[in-house]
């Protein structure tokens, strides 16, 4: 199982914000970042919400630390590498 982390800017106000972190893992398919944002978050124009707190960014990082979009990883899957 490969497991990744997805985190997320929440703000709370022009002063206060602060960092969550989100575990992701697949065990076939691998998932990118994007769509591990997208199944997390909610959106209403021209915001974007994670359990009802406002979202400002994202990224992922797996467990050596490295930064994560898994594109290459789903491309490889798919055509079968």
């Amino acid at each position: 199982m490969k497991v990744f982390f997805l985190y997320l800017l929440i703000v709370v106000n022009s002063e206060t914000y602060y960092w969550i972190k989100i575990p992701f893992g697949f065990t076939l398919r691998p998932i990118t970042c994007e769509e591990a944002f997208y199944k997390s978050v909610t959106f209403k124009i021209p915001f974007t919400f994670y359990k009802e707190k406002l979202v400002m960014a994202h990224y992922c990082k797996d467990v050596f630390n490295d930064y994560w979009n898994g594109y290459e990883e789903q491309l490889n899957y798919d055509l079968g590498h």
